[in-house]
Formats: C-alpha cells, sequence, structure tokens
C-alpha cells in the first residue's frame, strides 16, 4: 500500500490523492482475554484473579477466520481499521515481561490487513482503567504496585464489575466507575501522581513517571515489530483518557455523569469505601450531570478493605482526609484535586498534553512517520495542539469520539429526540436534531483547524447501539430502525468530509453475549444475523456500507448519499495540478441491480470486482458533479 502523509487537514497517499478513510474499529471483543475466555457475562471466579497467565492470541480476529472477515469488510466498502489492542494484551507477566506470541500474532493479523488493503492505526485501548476496575486496558498488577488487593475490589464496592454481579449488572452502567474508587484513583495518579501523590514511590520512580513509562514502553514493543507495514498509519495516545479525580472542585460532592438510576457517592465517600468503612449512598436518577435523589443504599456493608496488609488509601496518606477523635473519617483538604498551590488546576495543558508529548517522541523515535491520534474526554472538546513538526515527521490527527449519549447509554431511538453532547442539552424534532449533529461535527472539525495546526479529522469511534428498543430487531428481523438511527450519525460526517472508524466490528458477536464485554452490542456484525447474501451477516447494512470517494485527485466540495433511494451525488474541482479524476465504490446493497451515472463532464468505467467506479476529467473543466441512481429496472 502506498505511504500516506497529511496536508491541510487532509490525507493523501504518495500518488497525490486525496484519501478518504472509512473504516471500523476490530473489535469489541479485543478487551477480554482469548484464554481463558474473558467474556464478562460469565462467571470467572476460579480465573480472573490469576491476571498474569491469560492470552489474547485471537483477539480481535481468530487467525483461521481472518481472512473471512476482513474479505466482508472490504466488500462493504470499507478501507481502514481501528485495530484494538491493549496494555494488558501486551504486559499481562509483570512489569517489562512482554507477550511475545501476542506481538507476533498482532503482527501477521496487521500483514495480513495490508494485503487485503487495509490503512490501519493501532489503538492502545482502556475504559475504566483496567477489567479488575470494570472494564478494560490495563495490567492487573498496575493497581497491586501501588497497593490494591484487586480480590478486594468487589466486596469494597470500589468498582461496578460485571461479572461480579451476573444478572443484576445494569446495562451501561459501567461509566460509573470513572467516579469509583479504584478507576479514579489510577487515572489521577498516572496523569498527576507527581503532583497529587509526590511520597508514592514504585521501584524507585514516581508512581506517575513509573506507570507512564510502562504503557509507553509497550506501546513502543508493538511500535517497533510494526515499522516495517506501510499500512500502519500510526498510533492513538490513549482512547478515552480521564483526569480521575484531577480537576474536582469538591471532593465532598458528587459530579459525575450518568442517565437512569445511578449509586451517587462522592469522592471522599470512595476514599473511606476503601479503607473498609460503609457509605450510606445517596440513590439518584440521572439525566446527563443533573439528577434526583430518591433514597439511599449501603456500600461496603462487610466493612472490606481495599488494600493489603500494610497499605492504605494513597489520599489518606497525602493528608486529604483522616478521622476526627472519635474515629469517623473527615475530609481536610476538600479542593485537593482544583487547585495546586494557591491556582486552579488545569488538566489538559498541565498534565495531559505533557503525556502527550512525551508518547509521541517516543513513538515516533520507533518510526517518525507515524501520526499520533490524540482524543479527550468523549463529552469535551478540550484538545489543543500548536507544536510544529520537522519535515519529514508526521503530525497529530484529532481521533475525537461522538456518540448521541441518549442514544448510546439509554438504548432506546426516539426518531425525534436527541442530545447535543457537547453542549449538554436535549434536542428535539428530527431537523433539530440533525442541525445539532452537523453542529457536533463542525465543533470537532474546527477544533482541528482552530486548535490544532489543521490536522486531519478522524471520528475515532461512533456508532449506535444493535440492541436498541428493548432488541426487537433480533425478534422481528426488522434492521429499518437501526438503519434510520446509524444513517442520521454518518449524513453529518459526510457533509463535513470527515474520516471514520465505526464502533464495532466483533467477529464472535452473538445476540446473547453482544460484543461480550459489559452487555454492550454495537457490533455492525453478528453470528447470529441471518447470512442473506446483502447482508452477510450485518447489522443495518444499508445505513453504512455506503457509496462514497476513496480517492481523489482534486479538491471536494460536496458529498450526499439518500439511504432511501440511493442517490449518490459527489462533486469535487481540480486543484490546479493535474486533470482531476475519482475512485468511487459502489455498494452492492444500494446498486445490486445496476446503476446509472451522470455527470458534466469527462469518462467512467466500472470494476465490478472492486465496486469501483473510475471516472477521470478533462482540459479545460475545473468543477466536475458525478451522480450515481440505481437503475429502474
Amino acid at each position: 500500500m502506498l505511504p500516506v502523509h497529511s496536508l491541510n487537514g487532509n490525507f493523501y497517499d504518495s500518488a497525490g490523492f486525496l484519501l478518504q478513510l472509512r473504516g471500523v474499529n476490530l473489535s469489541g471483543s479485543s478487551k477480554v482475554p482469548f484464554r481463558p475466555d474473558g467474556t464478562t457475562h460469565f462467571d470467572q471466579t476460579l480465573t480472573f484473579y490469576d491476571h498474569r497467565n491469560v492470552s489474547f492470541v485471537g483477539r480481535p480476529l481468530e487467525e483461521a477466520e481472518a481472512k473471512e472477515h476482513l474479505d466482508r469488510l472490504k466488500k462493504w466498502g470499507f478501507n481502514f481499521l481501528r485495530f484494538l489492542v491493549t496494555w494488558e494484551a501486551i504486559e499481562h507477566k509483570g512489569p517489562g515481561k512482554y507477550d511475545q506470541e501476542y506481538l507476533e500474532y498482532v503482527e501477521r493479523m496487521v500483514a495480513l490487513a495490508e494485503k487485503k488493503g487495509f490503512y490501519i492505526f493501532v489503538d492502545p485501548h482502556q475504559d475504566v482503567w483496567s477489567r479488575f476496575t470494570g472494564g478494560d486496558g490495563a495490567p492487573g498488577w498496575t493497581l497491586e504496585e501501588i497497593g490494591m488487593d484487586i480480590s478486594k475490589i468487589r466486596d469494597s464496592d470500589t468498582a461496578i464489575v460485571h461479572h461480579h454481579q451476573g444478572r443484576n449488572y445494569r446495562r451501561m452502567s459501567w461509566p460509573l466507575n470513572y467516579q469509583k474508587y479504584a478507576c479514579a484513583t489510577m487515572f489521577s495518579l498516572f496523569f498527576g501522581g507527581r503532583t497529587f501523590a509526590p511520597h508514592l514511590m514504585i521501584r524507585g520512580r514516581n508512581v506517575q513517571d513509573f506507570l507512564q513509562d510502562q504503557y509507553i514502553a509497550a506501546v513502543c514493543k508493538l511500535a517497533k515489530r510494526l515499522v516495517k507495514y506501510k499500512n500502519v498509519i500510526g498510533f492513538d495516545s490513549l482512547n478515552e483518557p480521564s483526569p480521575g479525580w484531577i480537576g474536582k472542585r469538591n471532593l465532598g460532592e458528587f459530579s459525575g455523569f450518568g442517565f437512569g438510576k445511578v449509586t451517587a457517592t462522592s469522592p471522599f465517600q470512595e476514599m473511606f469505601l476503601s479503607e473498609g468503612k460503609s457509605v450510606n449512598a445517596n440513590q439518584s436518577y440521572m439525566l446527563g450531570f443533573t439528577g434526583v435523589n430518591f433514597g439511599k443504599s449501603r456500600l461496603n456493608s462487610h466493612s472490606v478493605r481495599l488494600w493489603k496488609e500494610g497499605k492504605s488509601c494513597v489520599w489518606k496518606d497525602h493528608g486529604v482526609w483522616d478521622y476526627d477523635p472519635n474515629g469517623a473519617p473527615m475530609l481536610l483538604k476538600a479542593d485537593y484535586f482544583y487547585k495546586y498551590r494557591g491556582r486552579k488546576v488545569e488538566f489538559y495543558s498541565e498534565y495531559m498534553l505533557p503525556f502527550l508529548q512525551k508518547f509521541k517522541k517516543n513513538v515516533q523515535a520507533v518510526q517518525k512517520r507515524f501520526f499520533i491520534f490524540v482524543e479527550s474526554d468523549p463529552t469535551g472538546l478540550d484538545l489543543e495542539w500548536r507544536e510544529e513538526d520537522r519535515p519529514g515527521v508526521s503530525g497529530v490527527v484529532n481521533a475525537t469520539h461522538w456518540y448521541d449519549a441518549s442514544v448510546l447509554l439509554l438504548k432506546r431511538f426516539i426518531p425525534w429526540f436527541g442530545i447535543h453532547v457537547f453542549k449538554q442539552r436535549p434536542v428535539f424534532g428530527r431537523k433539530n436534531i440533525q442541525a445539532a449533529y452537523e453542529d457536533t461535527v463542525r465543533m470537532i472539525k474546527d477544533l482541528s483547524l482552530k486548535k490544532m495546526r489543521n490536522c486531519p479529522t478522524v471520528i475515532g469511534e461512533t456508532g449506535i447501539p444493535m440492541d436498541l428498543n428493548g432488541r426487537t430487531a433480533f425478534l422481528d428481523k426488522n434492521y429499518a430502525p437501526l438503519e434510520s438511527a446509524l444513517d442520521r450519525m454518518l449524513v453529518p460526517l459526510e457533509k463535513q468530509f470527515v474520516h471514520y472508524t465505526l464502533w464495532n466490528y466483533t467477529p464472535d458477536n452473538t445476540h446473547s453475549l453482544g460484543d461480550r464485554w459489559n452487555e454492550e452490542d454495537l457490533s455492525l456484525f453478528s453470528l447470529d444475523t441471518p447470512q442473506e447474501v446483502d447482508a452477510d451477516g450485518g447489522r443495518a447494512v444499508r445505513a453504512f456500507s455506503r457509496p462514497y470517494p476513496i480517492r481523489t485527485k482534486g479538491v471536494p466540495e460536496a458529498i450526499r448519499f439518500d439511504m432511501q433511494t440511493s442517490l449518490f451525488k459527489y462533486s469535487f474541482r481540480e486543484d490546479g495540478r493535474e486533470i482531476p479524476s475519482a475512485e468511487i465504490f459502489l455498494p452492492e446493497i444500494h446498486y445490486k441491480n445496476g446503476f446509472e451515472v451522470l455527470v458534466n463532464a469527462g469518462t467512467f468505467k466500472f470494476d465490478p470486482k472492486s465496486r469501483t467506479l473510475f471516472f477521470r476529467g478533462e482540459k479545460g473543466i475545473s468543477h466536475y458533479g458525478i451522480t450515481v441512481l440505481p437503475s429502474k429496472k
């Protein structure tokens, strides 16, 4: 495959074609081990805490089935993969002990993807820190190194873990772990250990340096294996990074984000929970950042300490709280994470940005052409990048994520209701929703233009749950509501001509297990979906398998696709160098009975094997319009 570079907010290949990258996250089940099976629905009592003896070989693809899945993605028109790995998959055995079998496996999958024509950026994925704190990402030993006993997380109520709760697990409750002790403490230490926990040393280094250096070294270990593959265009820095408690105004107050019923504990309550103290926590019904209390719930009723013998709460050790003479917890520094040396803390500029700079420096020391894909908390637009790269060195890519939180967290699609995630407000009416979505994507792209030196924009994650509205699509085999929900998100992405990788494609998805993690079910593919020729195991295929310009010699001006009528329009102009041309993917599901092409000038031919329309302009014509519509046969 041809090498890729960026210019004026776009990706170009070495032949001078402007690229449009459309792809998927591969895959949702990469978050859990392949052996023993880490599917979070299963009772893992006998294997969960033996976290050093696992294998992720087979994630995201079982090797024997890899070609089949990549061919399916190619048939649907995708040319881009956000390839998920985890820190745990690379370094689960212990600090500096890398899983060579897994690294070799990833290299083979990347080589196969190159043969199949996929560009890749590698995503060292995490959600709420690790599997042991209710998500995925970091190895278990990261918690043990600071003194936590991960076998006590369940009974101390310091994390919400799916397999611990079994059928009592509330769907989409895993994000609440960002407010829970184990996850919030680890992120606070990862980004701000030198500031907020200066006395916590691990193996002779401050906890922040230890954790960041181990993480970056693990990613670089993989990067060294992938240097020779031209289809690997870069690395994500860290999926959906969290500030932990850094920036919290008042540790005595709950200030989290949620939808539906939430157990609302303050950071201070979480701190003394970890020390084995029981808490009467508020039960709230929340919509975003606002909620109404409706009762109480008792946590850590058996007074279980999270800490190993001889260890104690990191924040108690640093004077954030202590016990009064009667033995009751008392908060001493409510603004501990809000102010430092008398001034307000700024998370991105003071903690996130230095990490990104260090990550970029180390990964690009391995290969200078690797782009670094950066993102912030998906509920905000905090990114900024002012550094100018040296000639020949790739820069950064804005890889912000975007979901409609109401659809994602409530798993309900209501055609007349949506959320403007960045303005944190509900939107009513179909036209208003579409306008809000377009505004959201425009805000993301403006961030690239105005604050990140006009870098490319890749929406690293977007998509919809496929088990919307009580899983009705699975029951009546009617995927039209899913198509409508996904289409209304993809239209604004097309209008802004941004790149994207949909969340997600999970090869071992089933209707009962979903993506095999925390009851999420967003995969475009399922083993349980009828295998008709059109769908081929896909869900909402008419929405995501769309016509688009893969490569263009020229400057795109407008793109429009109407899913209901399969009408596609693309206009572009010459860039003053060569006769314009374009390669347009035309999916079978929309044009299986043929199509008609209308152009204002130029010639075209169609390759039925690759489903690609090759268009070439002519001298003297600067602007071109291409219209494709299904045949009337």
